[in-house]
């Protein structure tokens, strides 16, 4: 729902100052780009405005729904926590992205258990994921490396989040814990009950 309160912010931002907001299956690739980068401006400008109001749950919101790339809202939304030391928004706001990567590599984890037995934790360790991504097959180790980096790449930018905004020691602690368990891949499902923080 906040998703779509933004579009139309932003729609009705374009419109307020002459920009392009809607295109056709006609518009060249020069055109289609000068609606993209007013778009994106325009993406920018409703951000700011909505940070400025304290629009918080909504922009969460649109973060959580993954319509626009982490440069767009997440990663400004969370510097801003951070500089502001919102500590509760900030964890409300990456522990989500963290949780739900984990609890996919934990599926593909069991499905490979139930159809091998055993789970090889070198191969998944050796496995190139951009090569894997870009390519064609599918395979469970596949999958469980994919979803064990972005869970790792997660939760290395939210430690790094956590440092700049002076969170609390055990709290810290347990999201180094989280990290070093992804890696070693020893978690299990309980070890994400201290990540289910809500505002």
């Amino acid at each position: 729902m906040s998703y779509t309160k933004f579009s139309k912010a932003v729609t009705k931002w374009l419109k307020d100052n002459g920009l392009p907001c809607y295109g056709t299956s006609n518009d060249s690739p020069e055109e289609t780009k000068v609606r993209l980068d007013a778009w994106m401006r325009g993406s920018k400008e409703v951000l700011r405005q909505w940070i400025a109001e304290k629009r918080y749950r909504e922009l969460i919101s649109c973060a959580h729904g993954g319509w626009y790339q982490d440069d767009v809202i997440f990663e400004p939304l969370a510097e801003h926590f951070v500089a502001n030391h919102l500590f509760d928004e900030l964890r409300f706001l990456c522990e989500r992205g963290i949780r739900f990567s984990v609890e996919d590599m934990l599926s593909t984890i069991k499905s490979e258990k139930e159809e091998h037995g055993v789970l090889d934790i070198e191969i998944i360790r050796s496995i190139d994921v951009p090569s894997y991504v870009s390519g064609r097959s599918y395979s469970h180790l596949g999958e469980i490396a994919k979803y064990r980096k972005r869970a790792l790449d997660q939760i290395i930018r939210y430690a790094g989040y956590l440092e700049q905004i002076h969170a609390p020691a055990e709290y810290l602690e347990q999201v180094k814990v989280l990290q070093k368990s992804v890696s070693n891949l020893t978690i299990k499902a309980k070890d994400l009950k201290p990540f289910r923080f809500r505002l």
